[in-house]
């Protein structure tokens, strides 16, 4: 399921240990991130609006991975641009796509089942 990978590398990028998956159906995916294994109270609920067919690219998820192993995300902001990475599995012609297919995730927070925040990358 490309939902679930994909969100296993961006909410992993922002500090989850671990998803509980709630939900699933076609237009949504629903769980909550688990940020301390060892403190049951943190975690947080979400809701992602997203079917299979539009999950974001295999190249955005390995940038956030690429990202994420070389320590260049604090907690949601990235610490440099896309643009002066070495990104081997993306041509420099498609970096500016990539980009802003990376900075147009947006994951919703459920605070007492209502979508509050959000999750999303930024500069």
């Amino acid at each position: 399921m490309k939902r679930k990978k994909f969100l296993e590398s961006f909410l992993g990028a922002i500090g989850s240990q671990k998803i509980h998956w709630s939900h699933i159906d076609y237009n949504k995916i629903i769980g909550t991130i688990i940020y301390d294994l060892n403190d049951s109270e943190e975690k947080q609920d979400f809701i992602w609006h997203m079917t299979e067919e539009n999950v974001p690219s295999e190249s955005v998820r390995k940038t956030i991975d690429f990202l994420k192993n070389n320590e260049l995300i604090n907690l949601d902001r990235i610490n440099t641009s896309l643009s002066s990475l070495d990104l081997d599995f993306i041509d420099i012609s498609e970096r500016k796509y990539l980009e802003n297919e990376l900075l147009n995730v947006e994951v919703k927070m459920l605070d007492d089942g209502v979508e509050t925040d959000s999750y999303y990358f930024h500069y």
